[in-house]
């Protein structure tokens, strides 16, 4: 068994990237709602400024896993944070430490943005995760609600009328 590496993602890496974000939305049961795209990945990914970064996890060059996330700003913090979007780990590596790795990278890669909080969203039917974040010592936050406005609604936002 060879050594985990963990590297910064770089635009030749999306198909690598968008090949996990599948495998996870297949995980999830909700590859219907996938709509990602390699290109996506690489124009916002991989552009000026990137809309996201991404640190993947490997052995022997093999893909393993994958940290997805962006900055955000705590106005009640007054600093930066950083907002995982996607973490996914293969079925196989799972209790590898992959999982805390990849988070633990993308805190050193915060580091230089002197962000001071990791922020997530865990989809209420993924429950075998709920211990692994407490584990690391995520806590769950019961005075916030997660909303989305997406399709017509958003739409309508934008219009010019």
């Amino acid at each position: 068994m060879g050594k985990i590496e963990f590297k910064v993602a770089t635009i030749e890496d999306a198909p690598v990237i968008f090949s996990l974000l599948e495998k996870l939305s297949q995980d999830l049961d909700k590859e219907n709602e996938f709509s990602g795209s390699v290109t996506a990945l690489e124009k916002y990914g991989f552009s000026e400024p990137p809309a996201f970064e991404a640190i993947l996890a490997s052995q022997n060059n093999k893909p393993l896993g994958l940290v997805l996330f962006f900055y955000e700003f705590s106005t009640w913090r007054g600093k930066p944070g950083l907002f995982i979007q996607d973490l996914y780990v293969s079925p196989k590596a799972r209790g590898l430490g992959l999982g805390a790795g990849l988070i633990k990278e993308a805190v050193k890669r915060g580091q230089l943005k002197d962000v001071v909080y990791v922020d997530l969203a865990v989809h209420n039917s993924n429950t075998d995760t709920f211990g692994f974040y407490e584990n690391i010592g995520f806590i769950e936050i019961n005075d916030k609600k997660t909303l989305l406005l997406e399709g017509k609604p958003f739409d309508m936002l934008r219009e010019n009328k």
